[in-house]
């Protein structure tokens, strides 16, 4: 292949100013930064501290670039001032400064269950729920990380996020009673000033958002709209 240079770094960390221009970059079990610019088809490294970034594949545990106009990006962290990217694969993408989205798709999960007496909502799973089968009954949701994470270890302090819970309802209006977090009860603070009645025969979509002030410890704010 033209232009292929086979760069190896063994040293636990570089200090490169530039990158020549190859095909790929193999710098496993290395980190590299104060990279002005990194011009290659595919990186393999440790950790990219980088200005700007034109590569076709990453594959990195942390990637930090002011500039990032990437293809594909296989990344535990990401984070980036500016980010062009087509395919990204990371449990961290966080993007720095003004972004600008034309559209977002966001999971949820759809299914025909009747809400009960206790409700699970996983948000590692969906940021919004949809039960279509009608209430049974009123019952406590209880917001988590999914079976085996809690909230807490999702979140870090200063973190918030905002889910989704809408509930088919009968001839019987029953409706989210109870709130929890991790099994512990919280009491939310309710757009209007008070804790909201269910509307019989219609979708009622709760939204909770999640400030978290603490370890476990956490502020809610909750509204309720009907949908008839």
């Amino acid at each position: 292949m033209a232009n292929r240079i086979p760069l190896v770094v063994v040293s636990s960390e570089q200090l490169v100013k530039e990158l020549p221009a190859v095909d790929d970059l193999d710098l496993a079990n290395s980190s590299i930064r104060n990279v002005a610019t990194a011009n290659v088809g595919n990186i393999n490294v440790t950790s990219l501290v980088v200005t700007t970034a034109n590569a076709t594949t990453v594959n990195s545990t942390t990637l930090i670039g002011t500039t990032a106009n990437l293809t594909t990006v296989n990344s535990t962290t990401l984070i980036g001032a500016t980010a062009n990217l087509s395919t990204v694969n990371t449990s961290s993408l966080i993007i720095l400064g003004t972004t600008t989205l034309e559209e977002v798709l966001e999971k949820s999960s759809i299914s025909a269950t009747a809400m009960g007496a206790n409700v699970n909502f996983d948000v590692l799973d969906s940021a919004v729920v949809y039960y279509t089968s009608n209430a049974t009954a009123n019952s406590t949701l209880n917001i988590r990380g999914n079976t085996s994470v809690n909230l807490n270890s999702v979140m870090a302090a200063n973190q918030a996020m905002t889910i989704a819970f809408a509930v088919t309802t009968g001839a019987t209006a029953f409706r989210v009673a109870n709130l929890q977090i991790d099994g512990t009860s919280i009491t939310p603070r309710w757009s209007g000033g008070s804790a909201p009645t269910a509307t019989a025969n219609s979708t009622e979509v709760y939204s909770f958002t999640v400030f978290k002030t603490a370890s476990a410890t956490y502020t809610v704010l909750g509204s309720k709209t009907s949908f008839a």
